[in-house]
């Protein structure tokens, strides 16, 4: 019965997986509509508040255990490093990217993440997962070796920062969630995010000269989806799958991510995939599946 209480864990950590990098992917697309109008860190201040919002009425009645001093700590870390600085550098790059490229650089996770779980979640590399590191540096060295259109160098070293930034984030919140709801982990996570976001989009409202009456109702339908499908469903399950399993494996599936951004960024952007695109893309999805059919 334990076996199959644990087989049946492990589905639904998958499925949350597959559902977090599905709406991150589609974070991309939304979110290079709402930046024409909305400056980087008054949407990611927006984006919080609504998620924090809805996750408070959803879990209103859920039990809030006492936080240790250091789990405490690290769920201060996953707010600063992870949903302010990562999250807000992210936005920052999809506004000087393609959405396409800059999701794939986001696809260089597995190998930061496989990386960073060795020395802090002692997490072993194995050969699989160490060919995967490599394959996947190659790949994204092809895709950034020629910008295209729509890309700047700014843009690239957002979106780099961001992921790695993300990757620290992810190995600490596996940490955190050994002896932490992940519920717990996103909503508090979540809201120091939201409290260093309020300062950044203050100052980011006055130096741009952003007026709320420029949003169209279709920008706030949009901001409202990145809040709730986005933000507080893409984040909490994330956390959720970290809870069932490791964060190199996680990590692994992150291909997901930019296929989406990719097939939605063509169909609803009119972006274009060069060679090197394809190239890297087709280099760092391969060397992911080789590592997880191999480990299985």
């Amino acid at each position: 019965m334990d076996r199959m209480d644990t087989m049946s864990d492990h589905k639904k950590a998958y499925l949350y997986l597959i559902s977090a990098l599905v709406s991150w992917g589609s974070l991309y697309v939304a979110g290079k509509y709402v930046l024409e109008t909305v400056p980087s860190f008054c949407l990611l201040f927006l984006r919080y508040l609504i998620a924090v919002a809805v996750l408070l009425v959803i879990y209103r009645n859920h039990p809030r255990p006492k936080i240790e001093k250091g789990d405490f700590r690290s769920i201060l870390l996953i707010g600063i490093v992870g949903y302010f600085f990562a999250v807000g550098l992210q936005l920052l790059g999809t506004h000087y990217c393609s959405a396409s490229m800059a999701s794939l650089i986001t696809s260089m996770n597995p190998a930061m993440i496989i990386l960073l779980a060795f020395p802090i979640l002692h997490e072993r590399i194995t050969l699989h997962k160490g060919l995967a590191v490599i394959v996947t540096l190659v790949g994204t060295v092809v895709v950034i070796g020629d910008l295209g259109s729509g890309n700047t160098v700014i843009g690239v070293v957002f979106s780099f920062i961001s992921m790695a930034a993300w990757s620290l984030a992810s190995v600490i919140v596996r940490l955190a969630c050994r002896s932490c709801d992940s519920i717990i982990v996103t909503l508090y996570g979540m809201s120091v995010g939201l409290l260093l976001a309020l300062p950044a989009a203050l100052i980011e409202w006055r130096v741009t000269g952003f007026q709320f009456s420029e949003i169209t109702p279709l920008t706030a339908v949009w901001i409202v989806y990145i809040g709730i499908v986005c933000t507080a469903g893409g984040l909490l399950f994330w956390n959720k799958a970290l809870e069932s399993l490791s964060a190199a494996t996680c990590s692994l599936f992150y291909p997901i991510q930019p296929l989406t951004s990719a097939i939605l960024g063509v169909l609803f952007l009119g972006e274009v995939l060069n060679s090197n695109y394809i190239i890297g893309g087709a280099l760092i999805i391969g060397g992911i599946l080789y590592a997880v059919i191999s480990g299985k």
